[in-house]
């Protein structure tokens, strides 16, 4: 038996590995086979309807009955966009592509909607309540006192998620059962919410090892859960965490090329991330970029998001959060059709040179074996 730890006994599942939320590149299969492997898989809600995280929690429930959980994302305050924003992304778009090319794009910049986005949140926290989900995990913030209160009387777990130990407190004080600490080798967007989406790059990027051990001078690890997330891809690495103070670690990037995850990532993504394993010239470097949803997150660098760092001139307009996206993510997806990757959104952690084409399972017992040899156990 692999030992237990404040975790597993909270969420009683078998293992300390949670498979991280990653929207929209995350399957029901891929959710039910690491809760089914002993593990805690994890659905990527925060684009979805109340109506489509129904299906999907009724689907991952016809594949398991072990607990898995819920991840959202806490809405931000809207404020109308200027049109003179919107104006200067789409002329820099252009820019971009007259400079790049995306060859044989027909899409007319000028022609692509942008507008308020509809807000979600309310509708997919009804169907977490309704359906009484073992876990609910959330992102960007903190859930308002009510539906904690809520959570709590119908026995949901609640995980918030920190990039700093200042927010990792603040979750606490409120009532979150688990922090996940997420580093900055964590693919995909950073879970911040003390700073701005401007001030985070800067001031929320503060790397696993040094996450985890800051949060346990203040937060005692022995007597409240805390898990690990970015650059873990072994048993080594949840070996570490574990000694280190988590209670368990959570595991995004390793996912991305598993055999349940082909029918959402997409080929050249894929095909990306496994070639780097053996070829050194194959291993390209991740960044951390604004450029596709206006959100920091981690993904491989590209001409997206080298052409909207600052330079030295001037810095790159950016929309908001899911503003920015509704004129870059159409050019992504077009590039992602046409195999084109260096215009491709390519989310990543640090660490992916180690992704290998197996299934959830075998990661799973792939991972815990190795950790078992290190911790003797």
């Amino acid at each position: 038996m692999f030992p237990k730890t404040l975790l597993t006994r909270l969420l009683n599942i078998q293992y300390p590995l949670i498979q991280a939320p990653m929207s929209p590149l995350t399957t029901p299969e891929l959710v039910a086979n690491v809760s089914n492997a002993g593990g805690l898989g994890t659905i990527a809600a925060a684009r979805m309807t109340g109506e489509q995280l129904k299906n999907e929690i009724n689907r991952i429930r016809s594949l398991t009955d072990k607990p898995f959980g819920v991840n959202l994302f806490i809405p931000p305050n809207q404020s109308e966009i200027s049109s003179q924003a919107i104006d200067s992304v789409r002329k820099q778009l252009k820019e971009l592509l007259l400079d790049k090319r995306l060859n044989n794009c027909n899409i007319d910049i000028d022609l692509l909607r942008v507008e308020l986005p509809r807000d979600l949140f309310p509708e997919q926290i009804e169907v977490v309540l309704n359906e009484k989900v073992s876990v609910l995990s959330f992102t960007f913030g903190c859930l308002s006192e009510d539906i904690i209160k809520n959570c709590k009387q119908l026995g949901i777990r609640l995980v918030g998620t920190a990039t700093t130990t200042k927010e990792a407190i603040f979750l606490k004080e409120r009532g979150c059962d688990a922090i996940c600490l997420q580093g900055s080798e964590a693919g995909g967007h950073r879970g911040s919410f003390l700073t701005n989406d401007i001030e985070a790059i800067e001031q929320s990027t503060i790397g696993l090892q040094s996450l985890l051990s800051q949060t346990t001078q203040f937060i005692d690890p022995t007597s409240y859960p805390l898990i690990a997330a970015g650059g873990i891809m072994d048993g080594l690495g949840l070996a570490n965490a574990l000694i280190s103070g988590a209670s368990a670690v959570q595991m995004g990037t390793r996912f991305l090329t598993c055999h349940e995850s082909t029918k959402l990532v997409p080929e050249p993504h894929r095909k990306l991330l496994l070639e780097a394993k053996n070829d050194i010239n194959k291993l390209r470097p991740t960044v951390l970029t604004r450029a596709y949803t206006g959100k920091p997150a981690r993904g491989i660098q590209t001409v997206i998001t080298d052409f909207f760092c600052a330079s030295e001139n001037k810095a790159k307009v950016i929309l908001p959060w899911q503003v920015q996206s509704q004129l870059v993510l159409p050019l992504c997806k077009f590039a992602a059709e046409t195999k084109q990757v260096d215009f491709m959104q390519l989310w990543a952690g640090q660490n992916y040179a180690r992704c290998a084409n197996q299934s959830a399972a075998t990661i799973v017992n792939q991972v815990i074996e190795q950790a078992r040899d290190v911790l003797k156990c």
